[in-house]
């Protein structure tokens, strides 16, 4: 039996395999879906601390659809960046009055618009102030008794490995759990995760430390908890376009086999249920532009994929998308499953 991951003794997620944030990707449709098929906890979108407090009208009303989450996702973690200390105490309040079971801290994306502020994995380059800045997060969070976290990677570079010691600092200042994912800013996704950062990190903290990077299956996470003593696994570009990846890892931890194959025909109605759930969230245009990505992964592999991916790329309404999950769901009828289409 798997243990459930607890973080300050009243976060308890179900079992130690997570949602990464990630940017247009994790948004509430995306994370309800992964926690149905089996993912512990999730984390949103990452939303900006400055855009939140002194933005204008509509950067504000953005960064509150950003951080919004349905009950049904808890535990659920809302994500923010900054670098400025007072404007992530200002944001950390203002998200702590919604009642997300955490708030954790973004340093690790290493997207020039993030770091050019100073903010994401920048930080790691200058510890005291990432220290600072949890300080602020701990301080302003704590008015509504909503805990933090910190999301890191491994350090800037190669020669500037400084995970172990920001995540010291943060532990010191209040935050309750870290997440390692031991790349460091340089590498952005190229190479390979470096799992004994996430095992240094370990050593240097009481608090549950979630290791992130190279965990495509069950295999790939029961090797993470084995090599670093990881409290949790969390994944992350694995489970675009396949949330269905929680059930097959979960599976793999508590019986040593995955759970079954979703079937084509399911892929395609989880795929629409997105797309439809996506459009009452943010209206037809937004969604369909942030669904073609989506339908494209849950459609890879499918008979005539590379035709309706095609499609998909010019799609603008759900009734066009919709359109061409019918002509995928009579494709997976003529040619069978998803499995029988890679021996023929």
């Amino acid at each position: 039996m798997l243990k459930p991951l607890v973080i300050n003794r009243n976060i308890v997620a179900h079992n130690p395999v997570v949602l990464a944030p990630m940017a247009g990707i994790t948004s509430e449709p995306f994370r309800r879906l992964c926690r149905r098929y089996g993912a512990g906890m999730s984390w949103s979108e990452l939303v900006s601390s400055a855009a939140l407090v002194f933005g204008g009208e509509k950067a504000q009303r953005k960064s509150r659809e950003l951080a919004w989450f349905s009950e049904e996702e808890r535990p659920v973690a809302v994500q923010i960046f900054g670098a400025d200390p007072n404007l992530m105490r200002q944001a950390a309040t203002i998200i702590a009055a919604t009642k997300p079971d955490a708030i954790d801290i973004n340093m690790g994306c290493s997207v020039p618009k993030i770091a050019k502020c100073g903010a994401g994995c920048l930080l790691l380059k200058t510890p005291p102030q990432a220290q600072d800045v949890i300080k602020a997060t701990v301080e302003g969070a704590a008015e509504y008794g909503v805990p933090v976290t910190v999301k890191m990677r491994a350090g800037w570079d190669s020669q500037h490995i400084t995970a172990p010691e920001v995540a010291k600092r943060a532990q010191d200042v209040g935050a309750v759990a870290v997440t390692v994912h031991p790349r460091t800013a340089k590498q952005a996704f190229t190479g390979h995760s470096d799992w004994s950062v996430i095992a240094r990190v370990k050593a240097a903290v009481s608090i549950p430390v979630i290791g992130c990077g190279d965990v495509h299956n069950g295999p790939d996470a029961a090797r993470m908890f084995e090599q670093t003593g990881c409290d949790a696994v969390m994944i992350g570009r694995a489970a675009m376009g396949n949330p269905f990846l929680f059930a097959n890892i979960v599976s793999y931890l508590e019986s040593g086999a995955d759970a079954i194959e979703p079937s084509g025909e399911e892929k395609i109605e989880t795929a629409r249920w997105h797309a439809r759930e996506l459009c009452e969230l943010k209206g037809e245009h937004t969604a369909m532009n942030e669904m073609r990505k989506h339908a494209a992964w849950y459609t890879k592999g499918m008979p005539e994929s590379a035709r309706l991916r095609d499609r998909l790329c010019r799609v603008s309404t759900f009734a066009e998308m919709e359109e061409i999950f019918e002509d995928a769901l009579d494709a997976v009828a003529r040619y069978g499953s998803v499995e029988e289409l890679s021996h023929r």
